[in-house]
């Protein structure tokens, strides 16, 4: 898809979804989940996978079952299912994250009949695929709904023309919060509306905004995100933003006790800024201080962004937040986000998917 002359860069296109979010999952939370099948609530063993944002939604799936319910979920990267014997799924049931079904997904929906059960968490429908033009995804969804297999739908469809995406990645956590509530014995919280929509208006601290502005190069060779468990496991599109939105190097994510054991003496030996995230719980506020008073101690800038939420729902606000931050800077930069670097020449591996 050409973008348009008024908007070569895509950037009003990023705005509009940026604006559209609120009312999205104000429209996901009313109208609720569809029930799940008895095939998925009867599985007790689960592999999740995804890519790219979808990857921060499989683990976040993971650690809503692990600490949450009595099922049991592993994270395997797509890779892990090329070479992988069919032993080692069976009796299990297969997870995939993907907003547009990807031919890497794909990968892992091919070893569907080694699972004794799949599941397939995305925006794009078969009547969708073939209203753009993707026959054979249309018919790869057909073929999982035939099988068996379940179809979890969340917005946003053909979330396509820049690299980034805004809509996805929010409305996928929500989507899986919501799975993951329907299991018996879960204790999983779904939020209302008056929860959740105050947690997308959080914003990144001027003072950080001024600084990647004004000194994008300070940043844009690396920098640091800590955070504490369990948000540190699903953290990823939180970094990738900074990526796949201003083509920076990617930030290094550290539990907060993990900087102590490597990474705060690197950044000393080459100063970088860091990014703190900060949720509602006293003994994070704790360690909060002591890595700001660390950082400080160093010469090294470090910026907190407080969510004053519990950590399955505080991840909400530090996307929202990182969200308008990455953004400003974007247009500040004028990134194009159109005709991002490298594009139309990842083939060998985006477009990887044996016998696809």
């Amino acid at each position: 898809m050409n973008a348009p002359l008024s908007d070569p860069h895509g950037l009003e296109l990023l705005a509009h979804r940026l604006s559209r979010i609120p009312a999205i999952l104000s429209d996901m939370l009313t109208a609720g989940p569809r029930p799940l099948a008895p095939a998925t609530l009867a599985s007790e063993r689960f592999i999740v996978t995804g890519t790219g944002s979808s990857e921060a939604h499989a683990r976040y799936l993971a650690t809503l079952f692990n600490l949450h319910t009595d099922r049991a979920a592993a994270y395997l990267p797509l890779s892990g299912f090329v070479d992988a014997p069919a032993a080692n799924f069976a009796g299990k049931t297969l997870v995939v994250f993907s907003q547009g079904v990807s031919p890497n997904a794909q990968i892992a929906l091919q070893r569907g009949r080694d699972f004794a059960h799949t599941i397939l968490f995305s925006a794009t429908t078969p009547e969708a695929a073939e209203a753009a033009g993707k026959p054979d995804r249309a018919q790869l969804l057909r073929h999982l709904i035939q099988r068996g297999g379940e179809l979890i739908e969340f917005p946003l469809a053909e979330e396509y023309t820049t690299l980034i995406r805004f809509v996805g990645p929010l409305a996928g956590y929500l989507a899986t919060l919501q799975f993951a509530a329907q299991f018996p014995r879960s204790r999983v919280p779904v939020p209302s509306a008056e929860t959740l929509l105050p947690l997308l208006e959080v914003k990144a601290p001027p003072a950080l905004r001024e600084a990647m502005c004004q000194l994008p190069s300070a940043f844009a060779g690396g920098f640091n995100v800590i955070t504490a468990a369990p948000i540190s496991d699903y953290s990823q599109n939180l970094a990738c933003k900074f990526m796949e939105g201003l083509y920076w190097n990617c930030p290094a994510i550290s539990d907060f006790l993990q900087f102590a054991h490597g990474p705060f003496q690197q950044m000393t030996a080459h100063p970088k800024p860091a990014i703190i995230l900060q949720g509602d719980g006293p003994g994070e506020a704790e360690m909060v201080q002591r890595s700001v008073n660390m950082l400080r101690g160093v010469g090294a800038g470090a910026y907190v962004i407080q969510v004053d939420a519990p950590p399955l729902l505080s991840i909400f606000g530090f996307e929202s937040a990182l969200n308008d931050l990455v953004f400003a800077v974007m247009r500040h930069l004028s990134i194009d986000q159109v005709n991002w670097p490298g594009k139309g020449r990842d083939d060998l591996l985006y477009g990887f998917c044996p016998d696809g």
